[in-house]
C-alpha cells in the first residue's frame, strides 16, 4: 500500500485544501501543502523521504544539482571530443577514397600494358588471359 493511500482522510482533504489556496505549496519545499498539515517536523529528518535524507541534501539546490557552468562545460567537453571523432572519420574516409582512386589507375596502367603485349604477340591471347580480359569490360 502507498503511503498516500495510508493517509487520514482528513489530512488528505487537509492538503488539498492548502494546495488551492496558495500555488506554491505544491512545490517541494519545507513549505509546502505536506508540511503545513502534518505540523512542525523532527529535526534531520525529511517527512515523505524516509530516515536517510537530510534537509540539506533535499532542499539545497547547489548540493544536489550541477550547476549550469558545470553542465555547459560537460557539454561543451562531449562536443570537442566528437568534433575530434568527426574529423578523424573524415580523414579515414578521404584516405580511402583516395586508395580507391590508386588502384583504378594501377588497374587502367596494367590493362594497357596488358593491351600492348597482345599487340605485340599477334593479337591472340591464352584463354585464362582472354577470360580476365573479358571479366574486367564487366
Amino acid at each position: 500500500m502507498d503511503p498516500i493511500s495510508m493517509m487520514q482522510p482528513s489530512l488528505l482533504e487537509r492538503i488539498a485544501e492548502i494546495d488551492q489556496h496558495d500555488e506554491s505549496s505544491r512545490l517541494l519545499s519545507q513549505n509546502d501543502s505536506l508540511a503545513q498539515t502534518l505540523g512542525k517536523k523532527h529535526p534531520g529528518r525529511v517527512r515523505g523521504m524516509g530516515i536517510g535524507p537530510t534537509t540539506s541534501q533535499v532542499f539545497d539546490s547547489n548540493s544536489a544539482q550541477p550547476s549550469i557552468g558545470t553542465q555547459r562545460e560537460e557539454t561543451q567537453r562531449v562536443l570537442l571530443e566528437l568534433q575530434i571523432e568527426l574529423a578523424a572519420e573524415k580523414l579515414k574516409t578521404k584516405a580511402m577514397e583516395d586508395e580507391v582512386v590508386a588502384e583504378k589507375t594501377r588497374r587502367q596502367a596494367m590493362e594497357s600494358a596488358l593491351m600492348c603485349l597482345v599487340r605485340g604477340q599477334g593479337g591472340e591471347l591464352p584463354l585464362n588471359v582472354a577470360a580476365w580480359m573479358n571479366s574486367l569490360e564487366g
